[in-house]
């Protein structure tokens, strides 16, 4: 009997989409990265050749920075086949939280007189 993911691999290969590819990616990465490095990184674009890797923090981002050439190893290994030339690691934009849950929103108080 053979693993899920790597059945659905297959499948997506043929797609070729790369919706498809990012998927995959993003379902896959803790396994193909590690626990470790999954906590701290996410893939946020696959494009010609290209993946996006969106670190969460400034010192994850300079760590990780030199290992560009086994993310793609890693990747291209877990895929089957060659996905992906270059890595790129790009600034995680923070989740949009609206004022009522934003702890560190002020609103504008007027004074009375």
């Amino acid at each position: 009997m053979e693993r899920a993911g790597e059945f659905l691999g297959r499948a997506l290969r043929r797609l070729e989409r790369t919706e498809a590819a990012l998927a995959w990616l993003t379902s896959a990465w803790p396994s193909i990265v590690g626990p470790a490095l999954s906590k701290h990184t996410r893939p946020v674009r696959c494009e010609r050749g290209t993946l996006d890797i969106a670190p969460v923090g400034a010192p994850w981002t300079a760590q990780i920075e030199s290992m560009q050439r086994e993310f793609c190893v890693r990747v291209n290994q877990a895929w089957g086949s060659t996905l992906i030339h270059e890595v790129k690691f790009i600034a995680a934009r923070p989740a949009r939280v609206s004022r009522e849950f934003d702890n560190a929103h002020t609103p504008f108080l007027r004074r009375r007189r």
